[in-house]
């Protein structure tokens, strides 16, 4: 695969001026809620920006597109359940977030069940917010190799150039102004990659014996399809990166509209993705499937408009891995090396924050790497999957404060991770890990209810918060 010379000049200057526009906005970044909370100012577009600067990366697009290779259009529920999730953090949480005046996911648990769960909140959130980053990362060490010829091992620095300057730079505030601006550009390119994608496949007769089952949304089984939105609902309700957009606006109105059009914005991304991929299986058979888009946009858009829609397609990629990144280096800054290192000033936490942006983008590049054969969206499913511990004792705490005592915190949290985590390898019931996460992490939260139900916790949260 490789590019013409107008392709290789209007890719650089997309992502020159995305990433450019980001680092401009940002310019005047000097304190640390300044770099995590963009001062809680966001606007709502601000807030939309960032969410689906985010969320639109690697799974929502060449994950998306490498799934229906195989599967066909059922590969959309992906992202049909990113908007679902969207819009329950809409109804449901974006307003107690915001109005909660906090910066973390563990903040919040820490508020109800005290500082001791903080840590292990930390460790568990950034867990699950790693492994999607990877989702990200993967297909774009791909696409840098494959579209410039070099080797993954080069391909692999580029992207650490890349993601450490756009969040490194830009922090909160750039990633929101390159988010926007990424999702206008991007949507207008997957118009005109659905256009040309359906109007080929329909005019291939026999496409229903070339891909068996491709037009069947429940190809996979009606299960799986609940599982993608009620997985996706869960793991962004208890994601960082999600949630430091909504802390970040000016008030809790701005925040529930952001979520809103964040969700407007994501639910049709995965079609034109499906559309195009089923394309390449149809008549590029041999294709890898996790380039299947990108040589889609290669061969059949026009090519000023190709080198466009491959720059946009590198930032959703950068921009998805940059936001999650700076949600973790938010939650173990301020969580853990804060506490660990007496960190109270503003500059000496900007500094961790930054500083632990570039460890974790080293991370997660050499992980990567030892990964390179694996499915992006498997990625995806995991971090998902890792979040069941945390859901039910975040909902709780917004919801029920009194229902489940502190001390019961933990073992809920631990619990309910570790089965999620571990279902596919040990218990092969059929029923998807998220599910036996929820169900491991509820019976400890009803022991926890029953037995301490006659316990003062009150003055234990209070003393330990």
């Amino acid at each position: 695969m490789s590019l013409t010379t107008v392709q290789l000049i209007m890719m650089i200057a997309t992502i020159a001026l995305i990433i450019g526009a980001g680092i401009w906005s940002a310019r005047k970044i000097k304190s640390a809620e300044g770099f995590s909370l963009n001062g809680r100012k966001s606007s709502t577009v601000m807030v939309a920006g960032a969410i689906a600067g985010s969320c639109i990366g690697g799974g929502a697009t060449i994950g998306t597109a490498q799934s229906a290779f195989m599967i066909g259009i059922s590969a959309w529920w992906f992202t049909i359940g990113i908007g679902v999730g969207f819009a329950c953090m809409a109804l449901f949480f974006a307003k107690k977030f915001r109005e909660s005046g906090k910066e973390t996911i563990t903040q919040l648990l820490m508020s109800r069940y005290g500082r001791s769960c903080g840590p292990v909140a930390s460790v568990i959130a950034s867990c699950g917010i790693f492994f999607a980053a990877v989702a990200s990362v993967l297909p774009a060490i791909f696409i840098i190799s494959h579209l410039l010829n070099i080797s993954v091992y080069f391909a692999s620095v580029v992207l650490f150039l890349l993601i450490t300057v756009y969040i490194y730079f830009g922090g909160l505030k750039g990633a929101g102004t390159s988010g926007l601006i990424k999702s206008i550009i991007l949507w207008m390119m997957l118009l005109v990659i659905c256009w040309i994608a359906g109007k080929r496949l329909f005019n291939i007769n026999n496409v229903s014996n070339i891909i068996p089952h491709g037009f069947d949304p429940f190809a996979t089984g009606i299960n799986k399809a609940v599982e993608n939105v009620v997985s996706m609902t869960a793991g962004l309700v208890c994601a960082q990166n999600y949630a430091q957009a909504i802390f970040a606006a000016t008030d809790s109105r701005t925040a529930q509209k952001g979520c809103i059009i964040a969700s407007v914005i994501s639910l049709p991304v995965g079609l034109p993705c499906v559309l195009a991929s089923m394309y390449m299986k149809a008549t590029h058979p041999d294709v890898l499937p996790i380039m299947a888009l990108p040589e889609f946009i290669i061969r059949y858009m026009p090519e000023s408009l190709a080198g466009i829609t491959l720059g946009v397609l590198i930032i959703a990629l950068i921009s998805s891995v940059a936001g999650l990144t700076l949600g973790i280096s938010t939650l173990l800054t301020r969580d853990i090396w804060s506490n660990i290192f007496h960190l109270r000033e503003s500059r000496q936490i900007l500094r961790a924050n930054r500083l632990t942006v570039i460890a974790i983008s080293t991370g997660l590049i050499v992980f990567s790497l030892f990964n390179l054969e694996s499915q992006v969206l498997m990625w995806n499913l995991l971090a998902l999957a890792l979040r069941a511990g945390i859901f039910i004792p975040l909902v709780l705490a917004l919801y029920q404060p009194k229902l489940l005592p502190p001390l019961w915190a933990i073992p809920a949290m631990l619990i309910g991770t570790m089965f999620a985590g571990t279902a596919n390898h040990f218990i092969n019931t059929g029923i998807p890990p998220l599910i036996i996460g929820f169900m491991a992490a509820a019976i400890i939260i009803a022991i926890g209810a029953t037995w301490g139900k006659n316990h003062n916790y009150d003055s234990i949260t209070e003393a330990d918060a």
